[in-house]
């Protein structure tokens, strides 16, 4: 019995942390969509800085592709391009859904997401693949850029966020506090008894 109320209490403590995380994960996203449409000028690697942005920043960053440390790699069924700036190095990681050609040395600026490199996802697969592939490493302090991730109203975004929290606090009272705020129906043997006593 006593064995059955701790598994219950660590699926409560597990779904409460569950949508925890969702509420930290949607809430960059909202405050990235609902940010500035300009985006920040990025124009030297002097510009960039792990202290700077340390958060999600839309950006637009001048330097060309370094086309001899671009790779592609396919994770989950998800395939992207990696490459680095002239300029800038492994500083800086570039990602873009789109296939590079030759076209992409005339390209100029890179539009996107600036974030940390760390928050990226499947950045430690990129980092060996970039590792393996061209024996360079990407460093602790490096940015990565989301090309073409503009921040844009999502409905689907705010919801998500409402609906997480609205789920919390349901959660939060059905699992410890409703049965301390509801009070216990007495039995009918306790009525019977009290009956009797009068």
């Amino acid at each position: 019995m006593r064995l059955g109320r701790v598994f219950l209490t660590f699926i409560k403590i597990f779904l409460m942390l569950v949508v925890t995380a969702m509420i930290r994960f949607q809430i960059p996203e909202l405050r990235y969509d609902l940010g500035s449409k300009e985006p920040v000028q990025i124009t030297s690697p002097n510009d960039l800085s792990i202290q700077r942005f340390a958060q999600s920043t839309f950006a637009s960053v001048h330097g060309t592709i370094d086309p001899n440390r671009a790779a592609t790699f396919a994770m989950h069924g998800v395939r992207f391009t990696y490459f680095f700036l002239q300029d800038y190095g492994p500083k800086l990681v570039v990602r873009t859904s789109e296939q590079i050609d030759e076209g992409w040395t005339q390209i100029g600026t890179h539009m996107g997401r600036l974030k940390p490199y760390r928050r990226m996802p499947f950045s430690r697969s990129v980092r060996a693949g970039f590792r393996k592939n061209f024996d360079v490493g990407i460093p602790e302090d490096a940015l990565f850029l989301g090309r073409d991730d503009v921040p844009r109203f999502s409905g689907w975004t705010i919801g998500a966020v409402i609906f997480a929290s609205v789920l919390w606090c349901v959660l939060a009272y059905f699992f410890f506090l409703y049965g301390r705020t509801t009070k216990r129906a007495p039995k009918a043997s306790e009525i019977g008894v009290t009956a009797a006593s009068d």
